[in-house]
């Protein structure tokens, strides 16, 4: 008998879960789907009504067996010696990309694929579509793991080969002020100790706060007789030892007033302790009028400052010296590492003391806007290399997420997924996309903050290293 056509309206399949990561096709509400109604029972059973299999063999030809189902494949685990225990989120990670991973991404072909792997459960059905799928995050998870923001320390200082930085202290400045008889002569509009003080004075001023400052006076007991060398020659005492601060400097300046003789080997040798334990450098400034008047030995006492450990450069100031003291002055700095100079009257201690200042401040300016420089562009090159891992996780996470959610909707539509199975497998991909994206964002934020706050770290350390190194940039220049 021959069967008749007929028409009827099929109602469309239920709703599937909401797309919040894919893309998802209309569904069509009802369709006109032609159905062949059997005229005759008999030839409807009989079309219907499945018979015994019938193989090549039973039909006269060779035989053959059933074609099994494609099996569902493994991912392939990518090797990695971590240099720290991973997360449970990164090991989700370490798998070789899928075919269509990523921009090479093709539904049908997907889909087409994961049907011929005859998958069953849920769990099967989620293997098949991510074996496909699967991101391709191993280089930027490597680097996120890996991600050293650390940038090398600041260089030594100027004229020096880059290399490790030692621990950052502070320097400090000691100030060795002559104060024996001889002082208190007259010179410009008061006496040469006024025309120190006022020079000593300006210099402090302008010294950053980081710094330390110390004030030793010599030779201020006692007086210029005889009756009163033994005192004079024993006295040398700090009357200030703080931070760089003007105001009290000054005052310290103030009860200052001139003696007897001349201790200089004395002043030296007790220098020493005028020195902070947490000091990296020390430069030290020796004010006098003239040489030794005490019998001491002065070179042999500056040399010795090194031999106990506190290094620091010495520099001398013959303040209105006469030139056969000149001579004895310079043996004494060129001991300590430093320079001699002479100055002749107040404007040109304060002309020396200026260019002091003036020469460690463009050195170290130099050196410390190079530093700058470097750091700055260290510290960029880390934000952008941990924003460009993230962002590779992230997007890898996004692409992977919407191809599953994709393929299990086209999978539901094709009448392969009933709905329960459709609903589990696309919340299994949308719950891996959140998990690994999150990962990925948090990352990225954690590593470009380390990143950040590096930076600003080594920024400050290279201003405070330029204030702490002066005294290494002067022993060179003095010892070449």
């Amino acid at each position: 008998m021959t069967p008749a056509l007929s028409w009827f309206t099929v109602p469309a399949p239920a709703r599937r879960p909401p797309g919040t990561g894919g893309t998802r096709r209309p569904r069509v509400r009802g369709r006109l789907v032609p159905v062949v109604v059997a005229v005759s029972v008999a030839v409807s059973l009989a079309a219907c009504t499945p018979g015994p299999a019938v193989s090549s063999a039973d039909a006269g030809g060779a035989t053959t067996a059933p074609s099994p189902p494609n099996p569902i494949p493994e991912l392939v685990p990518v090797e990695y010696d971590a240099p720290r225990e991973l997360t449970g989120t990164e090991r989700l990670m370490l798998y070789r990309p899928g075919p269509f991973a990523g921009d090479a991404f093709d539904e049908d072909a997907v889909v087409e694929t994961v049907l011929a792997m005859t998958p069953e459960t849920p769990a099967e059905w989620e293997r098949a579509i991510l074996g496909q799928v699967h991101g391709d995050y191993v280089a930027a998870l490597r680097g996120t793991v890996e991600f050293e923001y650390a940038i090398d320390g600041p260089g030594a200082g100027p004229d020096q080969e880059r290399g490790p930085a030692g621990p950052v202290g502070t320097n400090h400045f000691a100030l060795l002020l002559d104060a024996s008889g001889s002082m208190a002569r007259p010179s410009g509009e008061g006496t040469r100790m006024d025309e120190a003080k006022e020079a000593l004075r300006q210099f402090v001023a302008r010294l950053p706060r980081e710094a330390t400052v110390s004030l030793r006076v010599y030779g201020d007991a006692g007086d210029a007789t005889a009756e009163g060398r033994h005192a004079s020659c024993r006295s040398s005492r700090v009357v200030y030892d703080d931070e760089a601060d003007e105001a009290r400097f000054a005052r310290a300046l103030d009860d200052v007033e001139p003696g007897g003789w001349t201790p200089l080997a004395r002043a030296v040798r007790t220098v020493a302790h005028d020195v902070p334990d947490d000091a990296t450098d020390a430069i030290v400034y020796l004010v006098t009028d003239g040489l030794e008047t005490c019998g001491g030995d002065p070179v042999a006492a500056t040399r010795a400052l090194a031999d106990g450990g506190v290094e620091p450069v010495v520099n001398v100031i013959g303040f209105q010296a006469g030139n056969a003291d000149q001579e004895g002055l310079r043996r004494i700095a060129d001991a300590g590492g430093g320079a001699y100079t002479a100055a002749a009257d107040a404007a040109a201690l304060t002309r020396y003391l200026d260019r002091e200042y003036a020469r460690m401040m463009d050195a170290w300016d130099a050196w410390r806007r190079a530093e700058l420089e470097r750091i700055d562009d260290a510290g960029r090159a880390h934000l952008a290399e941990a924003e460009r891992y993230g962002a590779t996780l992230m997007e890898a996470a996004e692409d992977e997420g919407r191809a599953g959610m994709d393929v299990t909707r086209e999978l539901g539509d094709r009448g392969a997924l009933d709905d329960a199975t459709e609903s589990a497998v696309w919340e299994y991909f949308l719950d891996r996309k959140n998990e690994l994206w999150r990962y990925g964002y948090d990352t990225k934020a954690a590593n470009w903050g380390d990143a950040y706050r590096e930076r600003v770290r080594d920024w400050g350390q290279v201003y405070r290293t330029a204030t702490s190194r002066w005294s290494d940039y002067y022993r060179r220049a003095y010892q070449n």
